[in-house]
This record gives C-alpha cells, structure tokens and sequence, in this order.
C-alpha cells in the first residue's frame, strides 16, 4: 500500500457533506468555536513536533537555541512556509469558504432553474 505525501493530503477534500450541527444559539460562534479548534490542533501539533526536534538536537548535541535564533532561511525555505501559512489560513476558515461556497452554488441553482422556467413557460 502506497503512502500518502504531505502535498496530496493536503489536497485531501475537507468540507464535510450534509449540514453543520449548531450548539449555539447563534451560528457565528459555532463558527467561530470550528475555526479556534482548527487552530488549537495545528497549533497541538506544532507544539509536538518542535519539543521532539529540540529533544532530538538535545540528545544528539546537534545545535543550540542559540543556533536556532540566528538561522536565516534561504528563499525556497521561505516559500514553503508561505505555502504552508496559506494551507493553514485556508484549514482554519474553512467553514466560512465552504458557507460562501454553498451560496455561490444556491445562486448558480436559482438562476439556472429562473432561465428553465422563461425558456419552456407554456404561456
């Protein structure tokens, strides 16, 4: 079975299919709580990897904190953290481009069916 890379999961389809449930009485902060949780997990996770790496480097006598403070990246190093700061944005108000989403094809679905009934209105 073959592994998965990190591109292809993040490419991986993350709008859910059927309604949101609310626990609110009002929507946005459901939203908002969906988008605060998004950024607690990644942040979990973030917290998690960088306390294994200064382990490691710890354990291993790899390099300092001081090494780490003075690190300049080079551009491609640049590039992929933006990459991942967009994949990151996109994660976290997921819920509101899906909603936007959800709008732009209701539109799509009301205008389509408004030119269906002028084009075969038996008047």
């Amino acid at each position: 079975m073959r592994e998965s890379s990190a591109d292809e999961q993040l490419e991986l389809q993350r709008k859910a299919k059927g309604k949101r449930p609310y626990y609110f009485s009002n929507p946005d902060v459901d939203k908002l709580l969906s988008m605060i949780m998004a950024l607690t997990g990644e942040l979990a996770i973030a917290r998690d990897r960088i306390d294994t790496l200064e382990r490691v480097a710890a354990a291993k006598e790899l390099f300092s904190s001081e090494d780490i403070e003075n690190f300049e990246l080079d551009a491609k190093a640049l590039e992929a953290r933006a990459s991942r700061h967009r994949q990151l944005l996109r994660e976290v108000n997921r819920i509101i481009i899906g909603e936007l989403e959800d709008l732009e094809e209701a539109d799509e679905e009301d205008y389509s069916a408004i030119v269906e009934q002028v084009e075969y209105d038996d008047r």
